[in-house]
């Protein structure tokens, strides 16, 4: 009963009362919702992770920046390729950019290459992963590796000691088509010039 009228309360006035507790009540709620931790759910038994190609390349290139970083002053052409070659510079489909990825490598070999013998020329040879016919394939993976030579031309390597080649997809490193196994594929790789 309502002590100012002397009524029973009404369901509009009942809403009114609890209008406040209710409020209280998804606040409460939402403060534990922000404060508990939210959990995904376990993968299921046998299901094969995602591939994240950039984390991929993130890793080999940091592993080939260490690969640098431990050369001694005076390392052999052999080591520094066999650092180069576990670069991943996994180009934007259809830009000729330079990935984020791969510059600061890129840059640590540049000064490296351009402190070696005049004499040492290098080949920058770019595969294709096969996603595209054979031709747009060998035209796309030459524009990569000069794309790769311009950069390391630009951070002071001679631009005679450089030469890009494109193989297409003629020479993978990995059967199949998942992400994976285009990602070797799709790749940059230095060697030595006679």
């Amino acid at each position: 009963m309502d002590p100012d009228s002397g009524t029973e309360p009404g369901p509009a006035s009942t809403a009114v009362a609890a209008a406040p507790l209710l409020a209280l009540g998804v606040i409460a709620a939402l403060l534990i919702r922000a404060c508990v931790p939210s959990h995904s759910a376990p993968a299921p038994a046998g299901a094969v992770p995602v591939f994240d190609s950039g984390l991929a390349a993130q890793l080999a290139n940091h592993a080939a920046e260490q690969a640098l970083a431990g050369l001694p002053p005076d390392a052999s052409a052999a080591l520094i390729l066999a650092a180069l070659n576990r670069t991943i510079i996994d180009f934007t489909p259809g830009s000729l950019e330079v990935p984020d990825s791969a510059i600061e490598l890129l840059r640590h070999a540049a000064r490296i290459l351009s402190q070696r013998p005049a004499a040492e020329r290098y080949l920058v040879t770019g595969h294709a992963d096969g996603s595209g016919t054979p031709l747009s394939d060998l035209e796309w993976s030459r524009r990569y590796s000069q794309a790769v030579v311009d950069f390391l031309v630009s951070q002071g390597v001679a631009k005679d000691r450089l030469e890009a080649r494109g193989a297409g997809d003629e020479q993978p490193l990995a059967a199949g088509i998942s992400e994976e196994a285009r990602l070797r594929n799709r790749r940059i790789e230095f060697s030595l010039l006679p």
